[in-house]
């Protein structure tokens, strides 16, 4: 039993272990909010998860270190060479050509879902990969990184013979033609993530960014964006394009064509209001669909019907057809095969060569070897500028990780902020505060335990809710639920005992059935919910047209025992919240947030989906019955219609007390206290003689001013997701 409660204790500490034993000196909070972490330290967590299973023996990694800087790279590749020789299998996917030779005793490769060969490590290389996968060796210099360098001997700039600089090699840098000035000037700029930035690009160049993950690489560039838009702070001449690093989150539509995703940012420089000539943007997606060799079925045919390396290119495509001066690149050759990134380099050479400047963020070190010059961050700093001729590997990591131990302390300091329940809590506070300030029989004894006691069955309700919202789902009829169980106890159960309680039981059941509805059928919950609304309210009416009926008289001596401290109802509803607290950090009931947030990763972890489901309507039944039940205790009579108004109110209480919207994230003190803030305004509406015509648009705007300032603190995910 012990065990309940500290196993949050022992996930910590094994996490730690995990993390450890993958990627020594992480320096990540484990008990940080996922999305607050960087995306390689995301990556670091994900791998740390697989590998702490104590039963595998087969992993499967897939680009595995497509997010991750070097050093976490060469700690993976460590782990993978010594865990391998201990005996564990790995099947490795990669594009990284070198990574491939220095950890793989067996290639498979594969095109298209076609085996092209496969064989034993000694019997190929990096140049002979290449070659059978039907790709030429392209403009970067593969014979610099050899199977015979270890991982970190590679250095950043090329060790071939010395050659004369041209705009399209490394190390060069172009002269701009007439009419493209391209230039980028921070001097002394800081913003949110950039500390104290000089620095001064011109065309053609191309611009390395560079440092330890989230250090300000990914900042720098969104603040050039900006500066582009006319945000002040510093000078950016030339027109801007930015090819963002998540295309799934920030750079696709997944809903639209290949044409319409490659064109967008070419007429979003037209009239607002004229007709778009067709025959030139299809001429448009034509020309660098075939400069790119994307391959398509035609490009009318959905963006997501690509790879994600032929995505990767129409968002390039999309960047350059704007004939844009700067062109800022975050990452864009993540996670796409060799041949594709051939393709880019060559393309971002030749702009360089047309005298555009090209900013360009990688998590690859071997692709500073096509730039003109290196910039690294640290902190939110310039920590170095190289040229990119002159530097080794070394050389940056030395920079990258100087005073390393000073910026984790103060990254984990941020990473602890106010709880998410935080503001519900000062809202609920303040508007008792005030009531009391009227009147100040509000927060005697007396005044407080009639309070608590009008607002528990809406307590009940908004617990009931927080469970269902902690899933991604929203109930659009626990307010009608809670007023048929009502209609039950004053019916049913008043004349007969045994069958109220089976038709009390009998409504849980098809209450949590609502949950594999959603799940067998697939349909929106906000409509299987809204449908059963329907369904509750017309029994609650045929049992009953009109409010009436009386609560047996031991139900109400149960739910008010007599004791000389509190009212018995709140003892109930106290014990309520506290066991819904314990069941969300309980083992399932992270299961049950984990469905919220990511439903795939934890099906994927052995968890099922339809037995969640289930479970978790099943709770919220549970909560939502107690809701209607207390209900008919308080009250002694039934009105189907009385809990009608809870169900919109559940969903604010809910977001009030910081749960997020999408699910994954709640907190059940949040919702409590949501609940208790909405109904004071209520309260507080009535002493000031306000109508309550005026009740709804307070608690919309109260519910705006406290979501502002969830977001000023910093969690926007919270309505965003």
């Amino acid at each position: 039993f012990p065990s309940f409660f500290s196993w949050r204790k022992e996930a910590r500490k094994v996490s730690k272990q995990a993390l450890n034993k993958v990627f020594p000196g992480h320096n990540i909070d484990v008990s940080a909010r996922l999305g607050s972490l960087s995306i390689a330290q995301q990556q670091m967590v994900e791998i740390a998860r697989a590998v702490s299973d104590p039963e595998l023996k087969i992993l499967i990694l897939d680009e595995p270190t497509s997010s991750l800087p070097s050093a976490q790279t060469q700690q993976l590749q460590t782990y993978l060479k010594d865990t391998a020789k201990a005996g564990l299998t790995y099947i490795y996917i990669s594009h990284r050509l070198k990574e491939v030779m220095h950890l793989a005793d067996r290639i498979v490769i594969m095109s298209n879902g076609v085996e092209i060969w496969q064989g034993g490590i000694e019997q190929t290389s990096e140049e002979d990969m290449i070659r059978r996968m039907g790709e030429g060796l392209g403009s970067l210099d593969h014979t610099n990184h050899s199977s015979q360098q270890g991982p970190d001997q590679a250095p950043v700039a090329a060790q071939s013979e010395p050659k004369t600089p041209s705009p399209a090699e490394p190390g060069a840098t172009a002269t701009a033609p007439a009419g493209l000035r391209a230039k980028v000037t921070l001097n002394h700029h800081s913003s949110r993530g950039l500390k104290d930035i000089s620095l001064s690009f011109s065309a053609g160049q191309i611009v390395g960014v560079t440092g330890l993950e989230g250090n300000g690489q990914v900042e720098l560039l969104h603040e050039i964006h900006k500066l582009a838009g006319g945000k002040s702070g510093g000078a950016v001449r030339g027109k801007v394009a930015y090819i963002a690093g998540d295309r799934k989150k920030e750079g696709l539509f997944p809903l639209w064509s290949i044409a319409d995703n490659l064109i967008l940012s070419k007429v979003a420089s037209e009239p607002l209001f004229i007709p778009l000539d067709g025959k030139k943007l299809n001429q448009t997606v034509q020309t660098w669909s075939e400069k790119f060799r994307i391959k398509s079925a035609g490009s009318q045919a959905n963006i997501v019907s690509l790879s994600g390396g032929n995505q990767q290119k129409v968002l390039i495509a999309r960047a350059m057809a704007t004939e844009a001066e700067v062109i800022l690149l975050d990452d864009p050759t993540r996670g796409v095969d060799v041949g594709t990134k051939t393709q880019i380099y060559q393309v971002f050479r030749e702009a360089a060569a047309e005298g555009r400047l090209v900013i360009w963020r990688t998590s690859d070190d071997r692709e500073l070897e096509l730039c003109s010059s290196l910039v690294v961050m640290k902190g939110g700093r310039v920590a170095a500028e190289f040229n990119s001729s002159q530097v080794s590997h070394a050389d940056i990591l030395e920079a990258a990780f100087r005073d390393q131990s000073i910026d984790d302390k103060k990254q984990e300091r941020a990473s602890r902020g106010l709880p998410l329940w935080f503001f519900s809590m000062v809202a609920a506070l303040l508007l008792v505060g005030i009531c009391g300030y009227m009147s100040p029989r509000v927060i005697s004894k007396f005044g407080l335990e009639l309070l608590a006691v009008g607002f528990t069955p809406f307590v009940y309700a908004a617990l009931s809710q927080t469970f269902v919202i902690g899933l991604g789902h929203i109930d659009l009829s626990v307010g009608a639920f809670m007023g048929l169980v009502n209609v039950l106890c004053a019916t049913l159960l008043k004349e007969n005992t045994a069958y109220g309680l089976l038709a009390i039981i009998g409504v849980l059941l098809i209450y949590s059935i609502m949950g594999l509805v959603v799940y067998l059928r697939r349909i929106p919950s906000i409509i299987v919910t809204l449908g059963m609304s329907f369904v509750w309210l017309g029994a609650g009416f045929i049992l009953q047209d009109m409010p009436g009926g009386q609560t047996p008289s031991w139900l109400i001596k149960i739910f008010n025992p007599k004791n000389p401290f509190i009212e018995g109802v709140l003892i109930y509803l106290f014990l309520s919240i506290v066991i819904a607290i314990v069941i969300y950090r309980s083992r399932y009931g992270t299961v049950m947030r984990g469905f919220g947030n990511n439903d795939v990763a934890v099906v994927n972890s052995g968890w099922s989906k339809g037995r969640a489901f289930f479970m978790i309507y099943l709770v919220a039944g549970l909560f939502a019955t107690m809701g209607g039940v207390a209900f008919s205790a308080i009250t002694g009579a039934s009105d189907v219609n009385a809990s009608s108004t809870f169900t919109l109110l559940t969903v604010a209480a809910v977001i009030i007390g910081g749960g997020y919207f999408s699910g994954g994230v709640v907190t059940h003190l949040g919702a409590v206290l949501g609940a208790i803030s909405l109904t004071m305004i209520s309260v507080l509406l009535g002493m000031m003689n306000i109508s309550t015509d005026y009740t709804a648009t307070i608690h919309g705007l109260v519910l705006l001013v406290i979501l502002s300032l969830i977001i000023l603190k910093g969690g926007g995910a919270a309505i965003n997701d």
